[in-house]
């Protein structure tokens, strides 16, 4: 997000915020204004430079008035005091029996760790408190074993956290909690945001990881499905790191339990956090929960229901009329959104093939007045785009005479000129005379 420049005296570096930059970030925040963000940065990452500049990062979030929750891990702090202490750990990242000795460390761990998050977010004036918001229960007995000290998260207090959130303080949450007997329990970091994050319906998980999520060859994965997360997470790859098996275990969960998007980044990268979040390609992985799962393929009993609701969109001059033959000819680009098993919105996709090169348009988008401002238009555009991939186009172009500033603005289109158009399809906008924007994306 930011360029180097030598300044004057040339005796020093400083970064310079780009506009195209700002442009970008700015597309974002409407969908993101006072939306929560539950942010769990692995503890191994408070011991490198990128820490400080992370810690920017989340203050750029807060004055865009996204409301962050931070939770941060400690098993880097817990191996190395063991280390110097000569004690043996029953287990390192709360996931397992955590035996006396060892809760003895990670609290000491833990509370130092917590005291310097609190000292570097307060010298960013950053209002913040730890928040003791988890009611928590021993682990108890797993296939015979006695859990002892560790805890599992039995409640979220969300009215204090969201009262902290409303007076703009930063709430901070240590994978420690308390029982009804002041018994300390030790907790895993990725299962305190997660269970946050459902109490709190957030609109995002992003865990800040050691390393990022790669396939085989190498290759960053870009996204998974919650099956996808499941299946990495139960193959227990002897290369994947336990860490981020814990992420990709609580990230199908969160999914499944009403988060939308999940992220994992690599926290050693410089701001990988504003990069995930701000640009349409991003840095890291996301888990993204079957947000697909009410779109279909048309059919052609679909047709009348299609015709019904395209009616008002064509009689505000929104939709080009089609007839019923158009749509019955072109029927396996038409996709239909179902509420119910009732349909409520289509999209279809249509495939151009000009010298050699596939481009993609997304056409007829619509939605039930009914249904309107509940993200189903949102929904609609990213499955078209999605589909449009898989058929292997590289760019997405629609026509717009009333909607370019949702496609612009939500979806990241930028306005182009007709010459942009395939051919064939420049064409058929030429003989409209409908004079529609051209809004285009690359696929990536």
């Amino acid at each position: 997000m930011k360029v180097t420049t030598l300044n004057n005296n040339n005796d020093s570096t400083k970064p310079l915020q780009r506009f195209e930059d700002l442009r970008g970030i700015l597309r974002y925040v409407p969908q993101f204004r006072q939306r929560v963000f539950v942010i769990a940065i692995d503890g191994a990452l408070l011991e490198q430079p990128v820490f400080a500049s992370l810690l920017q990062d989340v203050a750029v979030l807060q004055s865009l008035n996204i409301e962050v929750v931070l939770v941060f891990g400690a098993r880097a702090q817990i191996q190395a005091l063991a280390a110097e202490r000569g004690v043996t750990l029953s287990n390192d990242d709360g996931m397992g029996r955590t035996d006396a000795a060892s809760l003895e460390i990670a609290i000491e761990a833990i509370m130092r760790e917590c005291s310097e998050v609190l000292a570097q977010l307060t010298a960013l004036e950053m209002p913040v408190a730890v928040s003791n918001a988890l009611a928590v229960h021993p682990l108890g007995v797993i296939e015979g074993v006695d859990q002892e000290f560790t805890g599992r998260i039995e409640r979220v207090d969300e009215e204090s956290l969201r009262a902290l959130l409303k007076a703009d303080i930063i709430p901070l949450l240590p994978p420690l909690g308390y029982d009804g007997k002041g018994t300390t329990l030790r907790l895993n970091s990725d299962a305190v945001a997660v269970e946050v994050a459902i109490a709190l319906q957030a609109a995002k998980v992003i865990f800040v990881a050691e390393s990022g999520l790669t396939a085989p060859d190498g290759t960053r994965l870009a996204q998974l499905s919650v099956a996808d997360a499941k299946e990495m997470y139960k193959k227990k790859d002897a290369k994947q790191d336990v860490s981020i098996r814990s992420k990709l275990r609580y990230a199908a969960l969160a999914c499944q339990e009403g988060v939308p998007r999940v992220h994992i980044v690599d926290g050693t990268q410089d701001e990988a956090l504003l990069a995930e979040l701000f640009s349409n390609e991003g840095v890291g992985t996301m888990i993204h929960a079957d947000d697909y799962q009410e779109i279909r393929k048309a059919r052609a009993s679909d047709v009348p229901a299609l015709l019904s609701m395209m009616q008002q969109s064509v009689d505000d001059a929104a939709l080009v009329p089609r007839t019923r033959d158009q749509i019955q000819s072109k029927i396996k680009d038409f996709f239909v959104l179902e509420v119910d098993g009732n349909p409520i919105g289509s999209v279809a996709v249509h495939t151009y093939e000009e010298d050699g090169r596939k481009i993609a348009e997304l056409a007829c988008l619509f939605v039930r007045r009914s249904h309107k401002n509940k993200n189903h238009g949102r929904k609609l555009v990213a499955f078209a785009e999605e589909t449009a991939k898989q058929r292997g186009s590289e760019v997405i172009f629609a026509l717009s005479t009333q909607a370019f500033r949702f496609f612009e603005e939500k979806m990241g289109y930028t306005v182009s000129d007709p010459d942009a158009l395939p051919p064939s399809r420049r064409e058929k906008y030429d003989k409209s005379g409908r004079n529609s924007k051209v809004l285009v994306k690359p696929l990536k």
